[in-house]
């Protein structure tokens, strides 16, 4: 059976292309355009991962991991970003205690993308 991944990001465009990317690596993709889309999602499906974006609108990509490692059925979800943002240090050490697995910035590679994504899963 097909890896599941979520991924999250409020650019269409984006969307598609990264969906279109992972399917063709194998893998069933959910998409959701927000942080509440993706919370409601990921009561209802479970995931082999959540691939959020950090900049939305409403709730951001950190309040979303929040919100996740907050809810008891959905809190252990394997969470990385795909993103524009740029981490420093303080940022990264940040990201670490939020769990979250690895970070991805845009534009990506294709290839790096699927290592990274393989590592993960």
């Amino acid at each position: 059976m097909a890896k599941k991944i979520l991924f999250v990001d409020d650019e269409e465009d984006i969307r598609m292309l990264v969906k279109r990317l992972l399917e063709n690596m194998g893998y069933e993709v959910l998409l959701a355009t927000n942080g509440r889309e993706a919370l409601d999602l990921l009561k209802k499906e479970s995931v082999d991962l959540a691939l959020l974006d950090f900049f939305m609108p409403g709730m951001s990509g950190r309040e979303l991991a929040e919100s996740i490692r907050k809810e008891p059925e959905i809190k252990d979800t394997k969470l990385a970003f795909l993103t524009v943002a740029e981490f420093g240090v303080i940022g990264k050490e940040e990201l670490k205690k939020l769990g979250i697995l690895d970070y991805i910035q845009k534009p990506f590679d294709n290839e790096n993308l699927r290592k990274r994504i393989k590592k993960i899963i």
